[in-house]
């Protein structure tokens, strides 16, 4: 009796291996691929070259080169600079870059790293991003289109690298942004809630966000749009997508509430995710904050 209440000892290695195999699975493999998925990117389409009016040009970030396009403006007008997000590439963002010219900002159209027509392989969302901003930021400002200071305008991760890049920055003349999301770990964390149904509390949450930094060479703790809008000196617009569920109006007003200066946010109501220019009021928004400070 006592020899068959013993677990014999093929079956307690069998239930050892099978917690090895699971653990494994939950705190190293899920982990990696989770972090995989984060840090991959998705390239669109890429024109054989630029519409009429604008001029293909190439920056170097982080030793990758860079495509942009350039359009011209007039004299007196701040340049703007235009970062897309992650799976874009600048060639959504050539009517939207039209409009501007035609008030005379000259404008400069980037793929980020990863994406488009530009070198790289992963995306930080938002964080090395940040670099690409500062290179255009940096060419602009040794060139005279720059010469009275650049407008940023970023789109969701280009949104984050828009705020890092202008941070402490004197040649950023206004940030206008549109779904940034406020710290990258608690971005992390509300998608995988809102994805996948997986509370931020379990391990794997934080495991996945350790393999995407150690997979993209980048500390999340960094990537803080929050704490950088903090240290922007220039006028802020943030615009939140009324029917965006990745980055609320909750998110996005933390970035606003941090900031210090001039600052506006505007919910685009109805509007998807990256989707308020297709509102009446969106152009008379933009052009009503750069008039109101100046540019």
């Amino acid at each position: 009796m006592r020899a068959l209440l013993r677990p014999s000892g093929t079956r307690f290695h069998r239930v050892l291996s099978r917690i090895a195999l699971y653990g494994g699975a939950l705190f190293v493999v899920l982990p990696l691929a989770f972090g995989h998925v984060m840090k991959r990117t998705f390239r669109g389409h890429v024109s054989p070259g630029p519409p009429p009016g604008w001029t293909e040009t190439w920056l170097q970030a982080d030793g990758l080169r860079l495509r942009a396009w350039r359009g011209a403006g007039r004299p007196g007008r701040a340049a703007v600079v235009v970062a897309h997000g992650v799976g874009d590439s600048l060639e959504s963002f050539t009517s939207f870059g039209e409009q501007l010219r035609a008030r005379g900002h000259p404008v400069l159209l980037l793929d980020m790293r990863g994406h488009g027509g530009s070198e790289g392989r992963r995306t930080t969302l938002g964080g090395h991003e940040a670099h690409d901003v500062r290179a255009a930021l940096d060419l602009l400002r040794a060139d005279p289109d720059g010469r009275r200071g650049t407008i940023l305008a970023g789109f969701s991760m280009g949104a984050v690298a828009s705020l890092l890049a202008a941070a402490d920055r004197d040649d950023v003349r206004a940030v206008i942004v549109e779904s940034p999301y406020d710290t990258y770990r608690n971005n992390i964390r509300h998608h995988a809630w809102l994805l996948y149904r997986i509370p931020g509390w379990l391990p794997i949450v934080p495991l996945s966000i350790a393999m995407a930094e150690w997979l993209g060479g980048f500390d999340a703790d960094e990537v803080d749009a929050v704490a950088a809008a903090a240290r922007i000196r220039a006028p802020l617009l943030a615009i939140v997508d009324g029917e965006d569920d990745r980055m609320p109006e909750q998110v996005v007003r933390r970035i606003v509430d941090a900031h210090h200066g001039p600052r506006r946010l505007w919910v685009a109501r109805g509007a998807a995710h990256v989707g308020a220019s297709l509102s009446v009021e969106y152009w008379p928004t933009v052009i009503g904050f750069l008039e109101e400070n100046g540019l």
